[in-house]
């Protein structure tokens, strides 16, 4: 699948490590990185480079700094010109941190990083490809996929989820923990629900 992966210069090392994962699962790549000039937005960037005319996807890496940049432009132009979640160039936006997607994004399924790209899983990028290209297929998801649901997160080595495997709530209301567990001394990452309190937890 070919895919451009367009993120802000400030996010270099996340966007490097993300684009190592996407090319272990087969994607054909083209890095895309983005400054903060005034003229700089995403609308001007379509209309200014053609060839992404061309991609199957675009992946926008959104992060508290591509908000910074990207926020105020998105919200008065809207999305890309051709870029759309259902249409030829498909576009998936994969959030770096808590920083919320802009309103014009809201509605497009995304890929949560909720434990950062250093705990980022080829399975992960598997999904990034998968919602970019519904040709190829998904990796196992925990709790129920409908078409309903928008957000996906990667919680590293415990997994992707939907929605939390116990009361069925969105995968934004699930959060990421670091804890040491003093009587057997293990380091553990959990993900707990922040609404019915289920968790599970693997060892760091």
């Amino acid at each position: 699948m070919r895919t451009r992966l367009s993120y802000q210069q400030r996010d270099e090392r996340p966007a490097s490590t993300l684009a190592a994962a996407l090319r272990r699962v087969g994607a054909d790549l083209v890095l895309d990185a983005w400054t903060t000039a005034p003229d700089d937005s995403p609308a001007s960037r379509s209309m200014a480079n053609p060839s992404a005319d061309t991609d199957d996807a675009v992946v926008l890496l959104w992060s508290a700094a591509a908000g910074t940049a990207w926020g105020g432009a998105l919200a008065e132009s809207g999305l890309p010109s051709g870029l759309t979640g259902t249409g030829e160039a498909r576009l998936v936006p994969v959030r770096l941190d808590d920083t919320p997607l802009p309103p014009s994004l809201g509605s497009l399924r995304h890929v949560r990083l909720a434990g950062g790209t250093y705990r980022m899983t080829d399975a992960t990028a598997a999904m990034i490809v998968n919602i970019g290209s519904t040709a190829v297929p998904a990796p196992a998801v925990r709790g129920n996929i409908s078409e309903h649901v928008l957000a996906i997160s990667d919680f590293g080595r415990l997994g992707l989820f939907a929605a939390c495997p116990q009361c069925g709530v969105s995968s934004d209301r699930l959060s990421p923990y670091t804890t040491v567990e003093h009587i057997s001394d293990r380091a553990l990452h959990l993900v707990i629900c922040d609404v019915c309190d289920w968790q599970d937890a693997c060892d760091i």
